[in-house]
């Protein structure tokens, strides 16, 4: 398993980073990017840590439609950790492309 998480999820994930950078936010709906926003961040609990790790999972292992339904699936709290992670993410790329460079 670990070898078909390695060979899929840097491709899939990287295809999501890079559309993310370009503005495009391809696993969210711009209402709930700002409500993400909205409130103050919070800490997860472990079970919402577990709902973000299985989420995470999903998202680099499977096609866009079936992670975009993992995304629907999460509990409000669940999903907004996971857009401000996805953001944090996207943060982070955007240094190194400009150390990069």
């Amino acid at each position: 398993m670990e070898e078909k998480l390695a060979s899929l999820a840097p491709g899939r994930l990287a295809v999501i980073i890079e559309e993310g950078l370009r503005g495009h936010h391809v696993l969210f709906e711009p209402d709930q990017i700002r409500a993400a926003y909205a409130v103050p961040d919070e800490p997860v609990t472990r079970e919402e840590a577990d709902a973000l790790g299985e989420a995470l999972l999903t998202i680099c292992r499977d096609p866009l439609p079936v992670a975009r339904g993992a995304v629907g699936t999460l509990d409000e709290g669940t999903r907004l950790a996971l857009i401000r992670l996805y953001f944090r993410l996207l943060d982070r790329a955007g240094e190194e492309l400009r150390r990069m460079h």
